[in-house]
């Protein structure tokens, strides 16, 4: 497969930082209060690996163009709308007519194949 367009590039590698952040938390938090008598519940957990999993997710599926990735690309994208240089700019990309035609594409090119 071909590299996607640049803003889609861009919107697949943000996911996969802030996904990359929030597990990266995960582990200097247990890494920084195993020894200490702070306790988180088991579900403090599960929610973050699960959250940095999705933003892996949404990255991986918006890089390769399938129609799923494009919805979890504007859930994901919500958490950017606080900072509104970034979230407006990643906002705009996937509005664009290039960020649309990366997952029509796709879904063209696995409908015309045999």
């Amino acid at each position: 497969m071909t590299r996607p367009p640049g803003g889609v590039v861009l919107v697949a590698r943000t996911h996969w930082v802030v996904g990359g952040v929030m597990l990266a938390s995960v582990a200097l938090l247990w890494f920084l209060t195993r020894n200490l008598p702070v306790v988180f519940e088991r579900m403090t957990y599960v929610i973050t690996i699960g959250g940095g999993g999705l933003y892996l997710l949404a990255g991986t599926l918006v890089w390769f163009g399938t129609p799923l990735g494009r919805l979890l690309s504007k859930i994901c994208g919500l958490i950017y709308l606080v900072r509104p240089q970034l979230g407006t700019r990643l906002w705009k990309i996937m509005d664009s007519p290039e960020y649309r035609a990366h997952f029509s594409r796709r879904r063209q090119r696995l409908i015309q194949q045999p």
